[in-house]
């Protein structure tokens, strides 16, 4: 085995030298006659299509169709994080070439590992980013840049966007879960018709809620009508279905922790009806800990403290958190009036 390790070593060496060299002959093969610089593209309006790829594997591809970001594949997608990738397109910038002694190792670097945005306009591929690594102060970025027409860059540039510190490649994620859109309740309470909430351990506490006018409401507690509640709580309440997002999509955790989750009681069961008759239905559920953890005190601890799980009304297992949810955990007594 010792004869053999130095063997596959340089096995190895000699692999990724063939891989740098003939990304170098791909690129060297189509080189400008000029050094490119013109990083930006001011009318991102133009923009239609953004696909990001790295050569080290992993690849996200967006389409623009009717001014509305989509996945390739389908689904729904974070619109503000294709928003943040067209300001990068258009405001960045040239801080400075890089020194004559540097360009042949940076372009080296760069080609070894990078992540490559491809930016087209109306269809066409205009112009492809290769984005290497930072400069020491962390305040540059390096990349390398193609235009279609003219070729690759012979040289790379030390590139930077105002107030951004960091690799400006971090901006161009190749995560799909980083763009899915993670609303479970996304609603103007002027559009909500009805909330209907369960509290499975504590059945006689649930009630429905039903939106009859902008500031005229009925409430229900197990399909008895209360007469004597506060409308400004309820008001209170439906606003907190503005933003209800999760925080993780298909946590990593082991099946049988997942089936013995969903084999749980709920803690609730909400449903909202929206005044088209769409209904959205989501369930939690406790949270336990894998390993015995104890409090300050010694006591141990039941349930995760922090973040439970949930089902959303497409089937799909999710984390989310106290802290988003715990204003629409309220029971009846929340509204009545004593």
């Amino acid at each position: 085995m010792k004869k053999i390790t130095p063997i596959l070593i340089i096995i190895l060496i000699a692999g990724l030298s063939w891989l740098v060299y003939t990304l170098s002959i791909t690129e060297k093969s189509s080189l400008s006659d000029e050094a490119l610089s013109d990083f930006a593209i001011k009318d991102t309006a133009s923009i239609d299509r953004i696909k990001i790829s790295s050569n080290v594997g992993g690849q996200v591809d967006f389409f623009r169709v009717n001014g509305h970001w989509e996945f390739k594949e389908g689904g729904c997608l974070q619109q503000h994080m294709l928003d943040v990738m067209l300001e990068t397109i258009k405001y960045v910038a040239v801080k400075a070439p890089v020194p004559v002694g540097a360009v042949d190792n940076v372009t080296k670097r760069i080609l070894g590992q990078h992540k490559k945005i491809e930016i087209y306009q109306s269809g066409k591929l205009t112009k492809t980013w290769f984005i290497g690594g930072t400069t020491a102060d962390h305040y540059g970025t390096y990349m390398l840049l193609k235009i279609e027409g003219k070729g690759t860059s012979p040289e790379p540039f030390i590139t930077y966007m105002p107030s951004v510190y960091g690799n400006l490649s971090d901006l161009f994620s190749l995560r799909i879960k980083d763009y899915e859109c993670s609303g479970i309740f996304l609603y103007d309470p002027l559009d909500i018709k009805e909330v209907d909430v369960q509290i499975p351990d504590s059945a006689h506490l649930n009630y429905t809620i039903k939106s009859l006018d902008s500031n005229k409401f009925e409430l229900y507690q197990n399909e008895m009508k209360v007469n004597n509640f506060d409308t400004t709580q309820i008001r209170k309440y439906l606003l907190g279905f503005r933003k209800i997002h999760y925080e993780i999509k298909n946590p990593i955790v082991p099946q049988e922790v997942k089936d013995s989750t969903l084999a749980n009681t709920p803690t609730y069961i909400i449903k909202v009806t929206d005044k088209k008759g769409n209904v959205n239905k989501v369930t939690t559920y406790l949270k336990f800990p894998i390993f015995n953890n104890y409090d300050y005190d010694g006591n141990l601890i039941t349930h995760d403290l922090n973040s439970l799980f949930a089902v959303t009304n497409s089937g799909t297992f999710v984390q989310v958190q106290y802290f988003v949810f715990d204003k629409l955990f309220r029971d009846i007594n929340f509204f009545k009036i004593n």
